[in-house]
């Protein structure tokens, strides 16, 4: 998903017409109309977000816009999910409001909604980087789907009509896990190569089918499935930059090919007992020649553009990093072919 993509709601006008709840015994219990269901944030725009920052406890995050893309700043500097960039946009853009419950600042640590002691904060600014809007998130009231809430310049706290989406201020809920990117269908063949042998699988059609198996024997179904399914996510645990592990080497490569000609290259080191990736994207010889590019015709040369295009920034977004995997992937990929026959 891409950042154009981040324009998911319509501003809209608040108008307030329920019940106020005042907390505590310095406020009585008072009563207005209020409609049920209008949003908290009048006339936010989603497209107009250039920066975010998270906080909660003693962890934060703050992403920068840069094009496309966003960027985790600080340590990292790394392009993020933007898929998670817009699970934060739309789950504060989408709160609805109960309730007023109470504009007594004395009420707010019984609420949850102190600010940065302890409160979930999220913050949204603008291109020139002057702020936006400000939230601080607090308490779910018991028995109730919903949850506290107020500006964070302001005084007045609010009853959500639902719960709010998980917000993570964890660094390694936003790295990118498109590896390999695309749909599972657009991938024709996995090749393995590892210090133990190595196995290629067709996936052309439909059913993953070993390559070169030998007479008389069979492909394990069962064995090849498990793998597949293992390879095609990719668990990531950290992220690094390749300048502070550079002493690694990677003895196992795996190629993964799409209908494009496309392929994605995952190497893998170990060190330690801790498993690393680094990825990259390359043109397949045969797609890529002369030869094929001018029988191609102009769709197909459209097309062929498109791919290198991808390619491009897959490479730009992944090449300075080295990803810190889970060994069962890292298992997977030391699989050769006698592991996966009969």
């Amino acid at each position: 998903m891409d950042t154009r993509h981040l324009i998911i709601l319509a501003a809209v006008a608040v108008v307030l017409t329920g019940a106020v709840v005042a907390f505590g015994v310095l406020e009585n219990r008072q009563e207005v109309t209020l409609k049920q269901g209008s949003y908290l944030l009048p006339g936010f725009n989603p497209e107009k977000v250039y920066g975010i920052y998270v906080k909660q406890g003693d962890e934060s995050l703050t992403f920068k816009r840069l094009d496309e893309r966003f960027i985790l700043t600080g340590k990292y500097d790394y392009p993020v999910s933007n898929d998670q960039i817009n699970r934060i946009v739309k789950a504060i853009a989408d709160i609805r409001c109960a309730e007023k419950v109470t504009s007594d600042e004395r009420n707010h640590a019984a609420l949850g909604v102190v600010g940065e002691k302890g409160s979930l904060v999220v913050r949204f600014f603008n291109e020139s980087g002057q702020k936006m809007t400000g939230l601080v998130i607090g308490r779910d009231r018991p028995g109730f789907p919903g949850f506290y809430a107020r500006l964070e310049d302001e005084k007045q706290v609010y009853l959500s009509t639902d719960a709010l989406p998980p917000v993570s201020t964890n660094h390694v809920d936003y790295i990118r896990r498109d590896l390999p990117p695309g749909r599972k269908s657009d991938y024709v063949r996995i090749a393995c190569k590892n210090s133990a042998g190595a196995f290629v699988l067709d996936l052309r059609d439909g059913k993953p089918t070993l390559e070169d198996v030998p007479k008389k024997q069979r492909q394990n179904d069962g064995a090849i499935t498990e793998v597949l399914k293992t390879l095609q996510q990719f668990p990531v645990r950290n992220i690094h930059r390749k300048g502070d592990l550079a002493a690694l080497s990677y003895p196992t490569r795996l190629d993964f090919q799409r209908k494009d000609g496309t392929v994605y290259r995952i190497e893998l080191a170990e060190k330690d007992g801790r498993h690393f990736a680094r990825t990259a994207a390359v043109m397949d010889d045969a797609a890529a020649s002369p030869k094929a590019e001018a029988a191609a015709g102009d769709k197909g040369k459209e097309a062929l553009q498109l791919a290198r295009d991808s390619m491009g920034a897959f490479n730009r977004d992944h090449e300075p990093w080295i990803y810190e995997i889970d060994a069962a992937w890292a298992r997977a990929a030391q699989k050769k072919q006698a592991d996966l026959l009969e």
